[in-house]
Formats: structure tokens, C-alpha cells, sequence
């Protein structure tokens, strides 16, 4: 048995089909199925059953490619830990994060870990929860950082509270909603015939972000916008009646300053995201990822207590990491 038959279980598994399986793998049909056949006699199990028509796991077989992804899950850990030992400080590191987190506490803890740590790669992928998901699951990143509230619950993942910041609703200072005064407190009725423009967020963040002020669940908007770039939806702002929905964290020092207005919403709670570093839990991080993990972590449960206290309500639950058994 070899990492090599390894890999090829888990192709035809993941294709379920000979032929792509064998073009995945650049074998012939006859080669991957002789490969195949050999790994099974080997363990004596049936991995795959096997007919003209099609081709599935057998009953038996799948437990064995359970335990042969855990087994080329730590085998690419274990080259990348031996990478790290033969290199010293060189490494790298692949991190992903949705939009929000990203903007507010990233950019802080990618600078200081450079200080620290100057030779070590950083990759780093900001996308939303799902594909960030995907990516963790078939290797690709370290870990991600994004509001896990629409995460399935598998105890595959290995997952750190982390906070969340509060919600800040603003537009630019020509707003037909804002041109006479400011300051003056608005309804969310008022909001309905505008345009919405927010990162993707998940339904039951939407619909509480609604509830807060007031509006129904069949209540909606005049239209929205949708993106997982933070910064295309702040550069879309200027001359237009657009309500854009952000953090108080990112905005505070926009506010004015570009031309953009906080609108003073009634709302009874300002904060709705709950904020998780995810890792697999079967997958040893490397040390510079562990290094970076902790950084992120620490950074920032710190921002989110920070917001909490000058920008957040009353009304708002705790923190998760405050409420949770700390990972």
C-alpha cells in the first residue's frame, strides 16, 4: 500500500466514474482499476462496487475512504511540518476570511505577523463562508475566519469564538434622507424605497438586521446590491441614494471624511454576526499557521470588545467568545 493507491480511491471516489477518474490521475482505465483491485486485495475489502453501468462505494468501502482522506490529510501536514523543519523560519501560510472580518481586523494581524515573522509566504483568499468552507475541506487553506452561523454542524470542524462587530447603516451626505438634518432619528420605514447595498450575509443575519428596526420579515426593500468586495460597495456610495450597511469598526473614520453620513437608525440591538476561526479538527496546523491563528484570534476578540463598548447596544447579547467555552 502506497500514498499513490491512496490517491487513486479517493479520485474514483470523489468522480465515481473510471474515466475521469483515470484522466485525473493521467492512467489509463486499466491502470487505475489494476491499482484499485490490488489496494482492495491488499486490505482485503471491497472498496467499490463495480458494474457496466456506473460505479459506487461499497457498504464497506466507506469507512475506508473516511479514514484514507484523514490519511492524506496529515500526510501533506506532515510535509508541510518537515518543509517548515528543514527551513527554519520559511514557510507558509493560507488563510481565508469572509469580507467583514477581513476589513476590520486582517489587515492588523497579516502586518504584525510580517514583522515577526518576515520569510514566512502568506496566501490569502476573502470569499464568502461556503466557498471559504470548500476550501478548508479539500485542503486548500490553513483555516478561515467568517460568521458561522449558516455552518453546518459537523464535528469535522475545530471552531474558535471570536466576537463580531456592530452594525452601522450609512449614506452619502446629499441623502434626500439626511439633506435637511443629520442627526434626526430615522425609522426603518423610512429605508424601504431606498436601495440596500450589503456583503452577502446569511438569511438569519438579514432578517434579524430587519427585525431590529422594526420591519417585518415580508417587508423588503426597493432593491439590492450584494458584494463580497467591501471595498467596491464604499467606492459605489458618493452621489448616490444608496443605504449601505457596514461596521462602525471600518466606518468611524469615513464618516465625514468621505462625504459619508452614519444614519441614525432606531434600532434595539446593533450587532448580529457570529464570529468563528474554523480549522479541521483531524488537520495539525503548521507552526507558522498556528503562529498566525493565535495572532488573528487574539486580535481580534480584542477589536470586537473594543466596538462593543463605545458602539454597542444595550440590547446586544455577549460577545460568543465571552459565553463559550474557550477552544
Amino acid at each position: 500500500m502506497n500514498l499513490k493507491q491512496i490517491s487513486h480511491v479517493l479520485v474514483l471516489a470523489d468522480t465515481l466514474n473510471f474515466n475521469k477518474a483515470a484522466k485525473l490521475v493521467h492512467l489509463s482505465q486499466s491502470a487505475l482499476s489494476k491499482s484499485i483491485a490490488a489496494l482492495e486485495e491488499e486490505l482485503g475489502i471491497q472498496i467499490f462496487e463495480r458494474s457496466t453501468a456506473k460505479v459506487q462505494i461499497a457498504p464497506s468501502g466507506a469507512h475506508v475512504v473516511q479514514l484514507a482522506r484523514h490519511l492524506m490529510s496529515e500526510a501533506t501536514s506532515f510535509r508541510k511540518n518537515i518543509e517548515y523543519l528543514k527551513t527554519g523560519e520559511l514557510g507558509s501560510v493560507a488563510v481565508g476570511s469572509g469580507p467583514f472580518p477581513a476589513a476590520c481586523f486582517l489587515d492588523e494581524a497579516i502586518r504584525r505577523f510580517h514583522q515577526m515573522y518576515p520569510s514566512v509566504s502568506m496566501r490569502l483568499q476573502i470569499d464568502h463562508w461556503a466557498n471559504l468552507m470548500a476550501a478548508l475541506r479539500a485542503g486548500e487553506i490553513d483555516f478561515f475566519t467568517a460568521d458561522i452561523r449558516n455552518l453546518e454542524n459537523d464535528s469535522s470542524f475545530d471552531i474558535v469564538p471570536l466576537g463580531g462587530v456592530t452594525i452601522a447603516l450609512c449614506c452619502c451626505r446629499g441623502h434626500p434622507l439626511v439633506a435637511q438634518d443629520a442627526s434626526r432619528e430615522i425609522s426603518g420605514l423610512e429605508l424601504l424605497p431606498y436601495t440596500f447595498a450589503t456583503v452577502k450575509l446569511p438569511p438569519l443575519m438579514f432578517f434579524e438586521l430587519k427585525q431590529s428596526m422594526g420591519l417585518q420579515r415580508d417587508q423588503t426593500f426597493a432593491a439590492t446590491i450584494e458584494s463580497d468586495d467591501v471595498y467596491l460597495l464604499n467606492r459605489i456610495m458618493p452621489g448616490s441614494d444608496i443605504i449601505l450597511a457596514t461596521s462602525n469598526l471600518m466606518m468611524s473614520d469615513n464618516f465625514g471624511a468621505e462625504g459619508l453620513v452614519k444614519l441614525n437608525v432606531r434600532m434595539n440591538r446593533n450587532r448580529f454576526g457570529e464570529w468563528a476561526l474554523v480549522k479541521m479538527k483531524d488537520r495539525t496546523l503548521t507552526p507558522s499557521a498556528k503562529l498566525l491563528a493565535n495572532l488573528l484570534v487574539g486580535i481580534t476578540r480584542d477589536g470586537c470588545l473594543r466596538d462593543d463598548e463605545v458602539h454597542g447596544s444595550v440590547l446586544n447579547p455577549p460577545l460568543n467568545f465571552m459565553r463559550d467555552s474557550p477552544a
